[in-house]
């Protein structure tokens, strides 16, 4: 299972939805404007994983259901081993295929949100 822009899209606006919330009212919560908010929900752009993670919080979602890649939008609790938590997340990043190995375009997402998120990862 790959990273689904248009999933994303369609989720973000089924939340705003349900949660009776405009994209200017999103875009304040999360600290970004609401052209941004626009372009995430018409797929003309692909968010930050900073602004996920944001988004997801605001919702109080998963991240793995926001980004398309579970149907749970429960957020599970971390037992404070985030070691444990990373390599969990890793041995997901590699299974997204159900094989042994990444696609092409999985790898080529994975470099654009890494570089996307450059600045956010050195900091942290």
């Amino acid at each position: 299972m790959s990273f689904d822009i248009e999933k994303f899209s369609y989720r973000l606006t089924v939340l705003l939805d349900e949660n009776n919330m405009t994209q200017t009212q999103l875009a304040k919560k999360i600290g970004t404007s609401n052209v941004t908010i626009c372009r995430y929900l018409t797929c003309e752009r692909l968010p930050r994983l900073d602004v996920v993670t944001k988004i997801a919080a605001v919702f109080n979602i998963s991240l793995d259901y926001l980004l398309g890649l579970s149907d749970d939008k429960n957020v599970q609790t971390s037992d404070g081993n985030y070691d444990l938590d990373i390599a969990m997340s890793i041995g997901k990043l590699y299974s997204l295929d159900e094989n042994s190995h990444l696609s092409k375009s999985q790898i080529e997402l994975i470099k654009k949100l890494l570089l996307a998120n450059k600045d956010f990862i050195l900091s942290a």
